[in-house]
């Protein structure tokens, strides 16, 4: 696998909660707040809902198909990573070729099943949107362009309520 295996799990190595009430100081990667298809900034994590304008009294047919209205869709948020790049392998010689990051994120610690494929490696925030209500976890590996990926950071979490 090469050197790359064991530093990159260092330089990303340490996933904090910031601005949701698991912060901590300086760290090498972050989750944080930020709104569904917001640009990667923090932000609230869902919209409140929105109720019709009151009736103007007149007479309106009921809706048609059943007269019942659709449930509202479940709430859904965000999650804003951050991370820093990895400049050196575990040998310490200097990454070459360092091609992107895979974000791997799940519902449980030990599944993170879902992956978002960031293939520019100076892209150093993401935001992961849509997010069900629950409680999210996340980590961070690195790859190069010939195919070898970094161990995962230290897993990060975020709840959406």
């Amino acid at each position: 696998m090469g050197p790359l295996k064991t530093l990159c799990g260092l330089v990303v190595a340490v996933l904090v909660l910031s601005g949701c009430g698991g912060g901590g100081s300086s760290s090498v990667a972050s989750v944080a707040d930020s709104p569904p298809g917001a640009p990667a900034s923090s932000g609230s994590t869902s919209s409140p809902p929105t109720t019709p304008p009151p009736s103007s009294g007149g007479s309106s047919p009921p809706p048609s198909g059943g007269g019942s209205a659709p449930p509202p869709p479940p709430a859904t948020g965000s999650a804003k990573l951050t991370w820093t790049a990895p400049t050196t392998n575990s040998d310490g010689s200097a990454i070459t070729g360092l091609a992107g990051y895979h974000i791997h994120y799940g519902t449980t610690a030990a599944s993170l099943t879902n992956t978002v494929d960031i293939t520019n490696p100076a892209t150093l925030t993401y935001v992961v949107a849509n997010l069900q209500a629950g409680t999210w976890y996340f980590a961070v590996t690195a790859y190069t362009n010939t195919g070898i990926e970094s161990s995962q950071s230290n897993v990060g979490k975020k709840t959406i309520t």
